[in-house]
């Protein structure tokens, strides 16, 4: 039905306009005479700008009223839409039918001269490719509708003269492959991917081989790999690659850092030595493709053949380099399966390197957790690796698909094989721009690969943007935060009183740092500046029973002068490590009582560099936290406590410490998590069978499912990685959200 009101339509709106594939389909409808208009929660303006001048308006956001301005015949979706829309409710209420953008491309081509060219990795390229050669052989009037483009295409789309072939590059993903009825089909690969929408590979291969079976005229497949032949090898099709039993093969190849060049064959006959000016022996794969592609179309093999110099462009984001001032090339690639990494870094060890740095977004948690295992030995030559947390790409976090899943099959993999980088987890591309950047991230003569399909192309601007800001400091030591671990940042300072205080708060760049007891900072550093508060004097009011207390000072340093002083009621702390500003700022304390119980006034800084003060009522002491500190630095506390023997006060501290858990020399942060209403965090871990669980040199305590270890050369990401598969495997068991008491900075 859809079909049929795609031909008849005159109208028609396209949701997600704005994307790489809507926007395609978009310019085919308008060229077919249709009126088309579109609508994008984001949009660029280079996107805009080549929409408009193909007549097709734009609208920001998704909105029911949309639909309202001259009611379209037909809607085409991206599928980053979901079906709770209310712009797709709203068209189901008003009977207009809607159709996927894989469906949409799949039935203009069904009426065209089509080539769809297809598979789980190359078709980009092997698309684009197939457009420069028919350019090169004469078809001048070739349309083309394709995830990507080269420079010299200038757009993702263009409409065919009459008599012109259609080059598309078909998408498998949702299973709209399958609809395709093309006259050449070429196939690249047919892999492990997808398989949150297929049930399992048969499904994804039964898919492919319904396309090749409706293809009218030529199938041409990669002959090499057993998993295409299966789908695609039919009567008169072209095998090719490097293998003897390929139709169009290619021998004595020789790759470059800028190119590659090889021995050509069809059915058996030598047809000559060939060049094409773009690098990577899987790129001579994606070349044979396009050129069985003008075979198929009925060009002579010898007359296509000599066409393959016109190979001299990859599409944006497939090996896109770029130049920095500090000497380092940024390499931008869309890869995101572990096949298409591994071809990424074998070509970029083919240029001229000192080291190989590459940051690394994986694409979608259901992705990521198929193919989990198979990541790590992509990387393996990497020598310096970021892992950036997954681009969802409208999915729903996913249990055992998140990045920390992937740290540690890449700590795994490691102890087996060193060649694999262990890496540096990056919180955010914003943190992760901000090292690149410095002068601890990658140095002249060193490539950095940018990997991934999501917004982690982000990161090639900011890191030149950076670079030329001159933003090549090294990173500062800190000294040493919980487990042990060194912390960096971009800049460092001890601070000792109010106003060199108030000063650095002036920025909202600085962070503030007591003993770090409760801390981990990434391996990345923390940005902006940190500062380490030593403001740790003690003073005993007039009454006797009063004291100020600098928030910089120890707290078992505190409580010993308390000891000293015969001052008792915080006896209790005994045991707990940090200081007195990190004892506040948590609340601090075990079930005998809390830090916050005694205060009688707080004195802070906040943002800016305003000074605040507040009582202990006005100060919202809570379990394990403190509203008036939030955002806050503590600096001076008052404290009202009891006076008794220093004797007794000693044998009171012995006892409550006596009470708590027995570190025995491990080094850890203490408690992870904080206890959830009604039940300990310690008994959720370990009912979700915690105990023992490990990442690199970070384990979980066998006697405490809630303290964390650290052994000497535990990285922060080790711990870091371990305490959200803590709380992930604790979430599933339970249902129980656990919060973290330990600090992450990065």
């Amino acid at each position: 039905m859809a079909r049929d009101f795609l031909h008849g339509a005159r109208k028609v709106h396209c949701m997600g306009v704005g994307g790489i594939g809507v926007s395609g389909v978009a310019a085919l409808l308008r060229a077919r005479g249709c009126e088309v208009d579109g609508c994008d929660g984001a949009i660029s303006h280079d996107m805009r700008r080549w929409l408009e001048a193909r007549g097709i308006r734009v609208f920001d956001g998704h909105s029911p009223a949309h639909l309202a301005n001259g009611r379209p015949d037909l809607v085409v979706r991206t599928p980053a839409v979901g079906d709770s829309c209310p712009e797709i409710v709203r068209a189901g209420e008003l009977g207009i039918p809607v159709m996927s953008r894989g469906a949409a491309l799949a039935e203009i081509v069904n009426v065209a001269d089509g080539i769809a060219v297809c598979g789980t990795h190359g078709k980009t390229t092997t698309s684009c490719m197939v457009v420069a050669l028919l350019r090169a052989l004469g078809v001048s009037g070739t349309g083309w509708c394709i995830g990507g483009f080269t420079p010299s295409m200038g757009g993702v789309a263009q409409p065919p003269a009459v008599g012109s072939p259609l080059v598309v590059e078909a998408d498998e993903s949702d299973g709209t492959l399958a609809l395709y009825r093309p006259s050449v089909c070429v196939v690249t690969s047919v892999d492990r991917d997808h398989l949150e929408h297929f049930r399992s590979f048969d499904d994804l291969a039964s898919c492919f081989k319904t396309a090749c079976a409706a293809t009218s005229r030529t199938v041409v497949f990669w002959q090499d790999d057993p998993r295409v032949s299966a789908v695609a090898a039919r009567p008169g099709a072209i095998g090719y690659g490097f293998s003897p039993e390929s139709r169009l093969r290619a021998t004595d190849v020789a790759c470059a850092s800028v190119g590659s060049s090889f021995d050509l064959h069809f059915n058996g006959e030598f047809l000559g030595r060939f060049a094409i000016a773009v690098p990577g022996r899987h790129n001579v794969l994606n070349a044979l493709g396009a050129l069985g592609a003008c075979v198929a179309r009925g060009f002579a093999p010898q007359v296509a053949a000599k066409a393959l110099s016109a190979l001299a462009e990859l599409p944006m984001r497939r090996y896109e380099t770029h130049a920095t001032d500090a000497g380092f090339e940024i390499v931008s690639d869309y890869s995101h399966h572990p096949a298409e990494i591994k071809a990424l870094v074998e070509t970029a060890r083919l240029r001229p390197h000192r080291r190989i740095v590459a940051v690394f977004q994986p694409h979608r948690f259901t992705r990521t957790k198929a193919l989990l295992d198979d990541f790590p030995g992509a990387f393996e030559g990497v020598d310096e690796l970021l892992l950036l947390p997954v681009y969802a790409a409208s999915e729903q976090p996913l249990l055992g698909g998140k990045s920390t899943d992937l740290y540690r099959a890449f700590r795994k993999r490691n102890a087996d094989n060193p060649a694999i980088p262990v890496p540096r987890l990056a919180l955010s591309i914003e943190a992760a721009a901000g090292y690149l950047a410095s002068g601890s991230g990658p140095q002249s003569g060193d490539v950095l690969l940018v990997v991934g399909a999501g917004s982690v192309v982000r990161i090639v601007e900011m890191v030149a943007e950076g670079v030329a800001a001159g933003c090549r400091a090294p990173l500062a030591p800190c000294g040493k935060v919980s487990y042990g671990i060194a912390a960096m940042a971009d800049a460092f300072e001890e601070i000792r009183d109010e106003a060199a205080l108030a000063q650095a708060l002036s920025t909202s760049a600085t962070r503030v740092m007591g003993r770090a007891t409760n801390l981990v900072v990434s391996d990345i550093g923390a940005r902006g500046k940190v500062v380490r508060l030593r403001i740790d004097g003690f003073e005993i009011l007039d009454d006797g029973q009063t004291v100020r207390v600098g928030c910089g000072l120890d707290g078992p340093r505190l409580l010993a002068l308390l000891r000293d002083a015969g001052l008792s009621g915080l006896e209790f702390m005994a045991g707990i490590p940090g200081t007195v500003g990190g004892w506040l700022a948590m609340n601090a304390g075990t079930r005998f009582g809390a830090a916050g119980d005694r205060v009688v006034e707080v004195v802070a800084y906040g943002p800016g560099g305003a000074r605040h003060v507040a009582t202990r009522e006005a100060c919202g002491f809570a379990y394990r936290s403190c509203a008036f500190l939030e955002g806050k630095v503590a600096v001076w506390a008052t404290f009202r406590l009891d006076v008794d023997s220093g004797d007794a006060i000693a044998r009171r501290m012995e006892e409550f410490r006596a009470k708590r858990f027995d570190f025995g020399g491990m080094r850890t942060a203490g408690s992870v998590f904080k206890n959830p209403e009604g039940t300990s965090a310690g008994k959720v871990l370990d009912e979700a069978g915690c105990k023992g669980m490990r990442v690199g040199g970070a384990h979980v305590c066998d006697r405490h499912a809630n303290i964390v270890a650290a052994e000497p050369g535990a990285t922060a990401s080790d711990v870091i990685a371990l305490v959200e598969l803590m709380h992930d495997a604790a979430l599933e068991k339970t249902g129980i959200d656990l919060l973290r008491e330990l600090k992450v900075w990065q």
